[in-house]
């Protein structure tokens, strides 16, 4: 997952370049009056005054400083890494939401057209969902969505995003280490059944899409999407694949 940049590397050549100029001036202006040799003749003029500990201090304070403005920009980078993981987090099952989802599927995309490494894109439904709300209330609902989603973490591979698009529908996108997204989805499918409720059977419907040359983000998603309806339309609690 794509996330912010703390540091820019724009941004930070530009500043740079602007502490250099600004450094070379004032060196310029330094010695152009001879400024240390004021400063010597000063500390030497006043030498009751202890003048010459200031210079010690000044780098003592100048050390003090620098760690002072690191230790802030890690605090910083901190809270920002926080509010980006609650931007791209669904609240109720801590799957990425679809915001942080459509960047997923960009990415996966982009890969594909540059590297020819395809991917398979498989969206899946609760069957009845409106009808667990009435019957068990919505807390049930949100229940079961959350544990929907436990048990697809567990049983997903390593490197699949799964994106909770809407409502009760998730995207699950599968990379070409899975040799078989229809197998794996089938498998999933009666985990799900097996797993998900145990004072009702609640199955889900899934719709699964291939990447194929030529195809743009817009194609998948339509593709999935009439493969679930598909697989809605046949009793549901099955696979189509488009």
């Amino acid at each position: 997952m794509v996330h912010y940049k703390y540091l820019h590397r724009r941004s930070f050549v530009r500043d740079g370049l602007w502490l250099l100029a600004i450094n070379a001036i004032l060196f310029a202006f330094f010695a152009h009056y001879d400024v240390l040799e004021v400063i010597i003749n000063l500390v030497k003029e006043y030498e009751h005054w202890e003048l010459d500990e200031f210079l010690p201090l000044g780098a003592s304070l100048t050390f003090s400083l620098v760690i002072f403005i690191y230790r802030r920009l890690v605090e910083l980078g901190r809270v920002t890494q926080a509010f980006e993981d609650l931007a791209k987090q669904d609240p109720l099952t801590h799957a990425y939401n679809r915001r942080a989802g459509q960047v997923i599927l960009h990415n996966f995309c982009q890969k594909a057209h540059r590297e020819g490494e395809g991917f398979s894109l498989l969206q899946l439904n609760i069957d009845n969902f409106k009808r667990i709300n009435d019957c068990y209330g919505p807390s049930v609902g949100d229940d079961i969505l959350i544990k929907l989603v436990a048990i697809i973490q567990k049983n997903i591979p390593a490197k699949s995003e799964l994106i909770h698009w809407h409502s009760d529908n998730f995207l699950l996108v599968l990379p070409t280490s899975i040799t078989s997204p229809y197998e794996f989805a089938n498998n999933l499918r009666e985990t799900i059944a097996q797993q998900l409720f145990t004072t009702d059977t609640i199955t889900c419907s899934m719709g699964l899409a291939t990447w194929q040359k030529g195809f743009s983000l817009s194609d998948m998603l339509h593709n999935v999407e009439d493969a679930l309806l598909d697989a809605k339309a046949a009793n549901k609690n099955t696979i189509k694949v488009a």
